[in-house]
């Protein structure tokens, strides 16, 4: 069977809203984060570009759950969402491309801790190409990927094995973290980040802002065990209804606690990430030689 442009746009949102129904603490960043993300980065686009995402706005934040829903069918899913960054000499990868940590490690050990930095480029080329051949369906697929990427790229626990904080005696640490505190943080995430500029070395660009990432890490644990010891037992969580299910997470009196202990940690990740999916939206359409779409 056939389909065109609106029936696939149609099995791409279906898997988006599946991955809703089985609950957003499986997404990174929470399903609430990526939808907020893609939707912000719109508004570091000039005109006609920001014309053209406005109109597609719905698909662009649903399809931007679609790559935790595929981790349910593809195996190699998962290692395009982190790196981690302990597991290897910095002064060695750092800044590496694939082709190049391919002379030096196998595919599968460079799988095994995750590749998202040298990710980021093959989607941002496919998304080049999608603009230069104005294929209307997978710019907009491929837009919302990329911003699911460059989103995990921000988030300090992505490059880390001990990603849950599992190692430490903190586990639920990363949807406290990306999920938890910015869900209440809401609409107060809401800010202008600045307009869209032009990526000459997405590959660079990667990589600084997965090393950016990881410097927080330091300050994450730390805060968070100190927050934890500050706190009885019974201030530190509550249960909440979600959907049909009552689920035990973190209170708000030890969610703002661990915030405000962040000093701004979790909104300069989240606005770098808005800042960034709009500059490589940005730069795939000049890239491309502007394509106009009115």
């Amino acid at each position: 069977m056939k389909l065109n442009n609106k029936g696939l746009l149609k099995i791409y949102l279906v898997l988006a809203v599946m991955q809703t129904a089985q609950g957003a603490s499986y997404a990174t960043w929470g399903f609430f984060g990526h939808r907020k993300i893609n939707l912000l980065a719109i508004y570091t686009l000039p005109p006609p570009l920001h014309a053209f995402y406005r109109r597609h706005q719905k698909e662009i934040q649903e399809l931007a759950v679609l790559p935790d829903a595929r981790r349910y069918i593809l195996d190699v899913e998962a290692a395009r969402h982190y790196i981690d960054l302990d597991k290897y000499d910095l002064n060695q990868i750092s800044f590496s491309s694939w082709e190049q940590m391919l002379r030096k490690k196998s595919e599968d050990s460079l799988r095994k801790h995750g590749i998202v930095p040298w990710h980021i480029p093959i989607v941002y080329q496919r998304l080049v190409y999608a603009f230069t051949v104005k294929d209307t369906l997978q710019i907009i697929k491929l837009s919302a990927e990329l911003g699911h990427y460059v989103a995990d790229a921000h988030v300090p626990l992505h490059t880390s094995s001990n990603y849950d904080g599992q190692k430490t005696g903190q586990g639920g640490l990363h949807s406290f973290w990306e999920s938890r505190i910015p869900e209440i943080l809401g609409n107060r995430l809401d800010q202008f980040s600045g307009p869209a500029s032009f990526i000459t070395n997405v590959q660079n660009s990667a990589w600084t802002w997965v090393l950016a990432s990881h410097k927080q890490l330091p300050l994450l644990f730390s805060m968070a065990t100190q927050i934890s010891a500050s706190l009885k037992e019974s201030e530190k969580y509550s249960f909440e209804q979600k959907g049909q299910t009552l689920v035990k997470t973190p209170s708000l009196k030890f969610s703002l606690a661990y915030h405000k202990a962040l000093n701004g940690q979790i909104e300069s990740r989240f606005m770098a990430a808005v800042q960034h999916v709009g500059d490589l939206w940005y730069s795939a359409w000049l890239t491309a030689g502007q394509p106009s779409f009115e």
